[in-house]
C-alpha cells in the first residue's frame, strides 16, 4: 500500500512538473512577439513582460516536485558525495527534517493563507494592465504542497533505506 502511496505522488509530481514545462514555449513565443514589435514596429506592448513574468514564475514553481523526484536539485555535494548510499540517507533524513519539512511546512502554511486571501479580494498587480494575480498565488500554494508531499515521499524512502538497507 506505501509503495502505491509513494508512486501515486511520484507521478502526480513528474505529470504536473512536465506539464508545466510546456508553458516556456508561450513564453517564448511571447518575448519574441514583444521584440519584434518593440524594436520592428517601434509598438511595445503594454502587457507581455508581465504576462511572461506571471507564467513563469508558475512554470518554475510547480516544476520543484518534479525536481525533488528526480534528484535534481542544486547541491554542495563536497562532502555529501564522499558518504556512502546509506550515509546520504540519513544525511538527508537529518536535513529534512531540520530545515526541508520546516521552510515547506511555513510555505504551504502562508501560501495557502495569501492564495485564499487573493481570491477572496480578486487580487491584481499594480501595473496598468492589471491582470489578477490570484491564479498565481495559487498556483504557488499547490506547488508547496506538492513540494511537500514528495518531500515526504523522499523521506520516507530515505528513512526505509536506512533500516533496511534497501529501496522501498
Amino acid at each position: 500500500m506505501l509503495k502505491k502511496i509513494l508512486k501515486a505522488i511520484d507521478t502526480i509530481s513528474e505529470v504536473v512538473g512536465k506539464a508545466f514545462s510546456f508553458l516556456i514555449l508561450p513564453v517564448v513565443l511571447l518575448e519574441a512577439v514583444e521584440v519584434v514589435l518593440r524594436y520592428g514596429f517601434d509598438s511595445p506592448t503594454d502587457w507581455s513582460w508581465e504576462l511572461a513574468a506571471l507564467v513563469s514564475g508558475g512554470m518554475f514553481v510547480m516544476g520543484g516536485a518534479w525536481v525533488l523526484k528526480e534528484n535534481r536539485h542544486v547541491r554542495t555535494d563536497v562532502f555529501y558525495a564522499k558518504f556512502s548510499p546509506r550515509g546520504q540517507a540519513l544525511i538527508d533524513l537529518i536535513f529534512f527534517a531540520l530545515v526541508f519539512f520546516p521552510f515547506v511546512g511555513v510555505m504551504v502554511w502562508k501560501g495557502i493563507d495569501k492564495a485564499i486571501y487573493s481570491v477572496s479580494i480578486l487580487e491584481e498587480t499594480y501595473s496598468m494592465w492589471a491582470p489578477p494575480l490570484y491564479p498565481l498565488k495559487i498556483t504557488i500554494a499547490l506547488a508547496f504542497i506538492l513540494l511537500c508531499l514528495q518531500g515526504l515521499a523522499k523521506w520516507i524512502r530515505d528513512l526505509h533505506f536506512v533500516i533496511k538497507g534497501h529501496d522501498l
